[in-house]
């Protein structure tokens, strides 16, 4: 059974490998064969061969778990010391031990502790007992614990009466326990690889659908949907700013589209590293960008429009009149709000913004409940309350977030 369970899953890890060419498949592969080839050569002990039959076998269990530890680090992306393979000359020393009424014993205690302290190490890059939000690891970092753990066990019972009392005929309560967790092991050990290389293609497929390849934001499909959930729970007040690259189409046509692309890619950056936590941004298409800010009100969404506007003059460097930001800015005071109304009122921002001269922010009211519109209508007429940021460029007065 055990060797049937290890076959399957190597054989079907190295078919994995083959479509997918990851490194972390074929050396999980290789250790599954591994232990494929010690328990084929297992029964050679039956007929007194010690060490192809016990001492060989064994190695190929340490083996295994040499493989699996390099696996694992290949998984994570991270490099392990070649040192680690050291194990392996460890056990070899074991062909020196001489055959007297303790070696039984030390052989289970070295291959025992090489197999607990590979299957630690494993575990513990994979997160260990420490609480982790990654599917992708915690069943890995379970499945090796439990296994590091119980190998553990076995090195503290070495030298308990009964416990091992001949490898070479499989007879003691720790080798009859043995072949019964190594199947458990191989079992969720096996599950837990498939199951979180799985979730991994699943997070691949779903980023490559939701985010930007050219800035690496959240594309319109990945904007909308986070919005929308947000939007649905979110009672208070809440602020949309729609983002323009000014004269983006002169800077293409006049010095080419890797000058574009260099902007927006700039622009990406700068919105990572200013936007607040809370907020949620993407690139909705072309040279259009959208940010949503929860529990933002009136002066809060402006005086961030206002920094967007002031850095990314200082950070964009386009060419010409180009590489400054216009900036449609719609607020909601209060109650639930949907994305397109929200949007529609932002767009008629971005649209004033760019009337008045671009390289600045204008604001528009989103209007609630009945008695909001004749508020609204009273205070400016007909038309939203409109308000626009005049760019530091142009104005150092505090008027600059006045109303125009």
């Amino acid at each position: 059974m055990t060797n049937a369970v290890a076959f399957v899953a190597s054989a079907f890890l190295l078919f994995e490998w083959h479509l997918l060419r990851e490194r972390s498949l074929a050396y999980w592969s290789a250790g599954f064969a591994a232990i494929v080839v010690g328990c084929a050569i297992t029964p050679l002990r039956e007929a007194g061969f010690f060490i192809a039959g016990v001492w060989l076998a064994n190695g190929m269990l340490v083996l295994a778990h040499v493989a699996f530890l390099y696996g694992t680090a290949s998984f994570l992306g991270r490099r392990i010391s070649p040192a680690w393979c050291l194990v392996l000359p460890a056990w070899a020393l074991m062909l020196a031990v001489p055959e007297d009424g303790a070696r039984t014993q030390i052989l289970s205690l070295v291959n025992a502790l090489l197999v607990a302290v590979l299957s630690l190490r494993s575990a513990q890059m994979l997160g260990g007992l420490r609480g982790r939000r990654d599917p992708d690891t915690t069943l890995l970092a379970f499945a090796f614990l439990g296994h590091g753990g119980f190998y553990l066990l076995k090195t503290l019972m070495a030298f308990v009466p009964g416990a091992f009392i001949d490898l070479s005929h499989y007879t003691g309560l720790m080798i009859s326990i043995s072949l019964f967790e190594g199947i458990m092991m191989e079992v969720a050990l096996a599950l837990s690889i498939v199951g979180a290389l799985r979730r991994r293609r699943e997070r691949s497929i779903v980023r490559l659908a939701e985010h930007d390849p050219l800035t690496g934001l959240l594309n319109r499909r990945g904007f909308d949907a986070r919005a929308r959930a947000v939007l649905a729970q979110e009672d208070g007040p809440v602020a949309l700013l729609l983002l323009d690259i000014d004269h983006f189409k002169s800077i293409n046509d006049g010095y080419g589209h890797p000058e574009g692309d260099r902007l927006l890619v700039a622009l990406g950056v700068f919105l990572n590293s200013t936007l607040p936590h809370r907020a949620i941004w993407g690139r909705l298409g072309g040279d259009e960008f959208a940010v949503l800010l929860p529990r933002t009100d009136v002066f809060g969404a402006l005086t961030l429009a206002k920094a967007l506007c002031q850095g990314f003059a200082r950070v964009g460097g386009g060419r010409g009149q180009g590489g400054t930001l216009s900036i449609g800015c719609a607020t909601y005071a209060e109650g639930a709000i949907d994305l397109e109304a929200l949007s529609a009122v932002a767009d008629r921002a971005l649209y004033d913004a760019k009337r008045q001269g671009r390289n600045r922010a204008s604001h528009r009211e989103v209007a609630g409940e009945p008695l909001a519109k004749s508020r609204v209508a009273s205070e400016s007429g007909s038309h939203p309350v409109v308000a626009a940021i005049t760019p530091p460029d142009r104005v150092n007065s505090p008027e600059a977030l006045s109303a125009r």
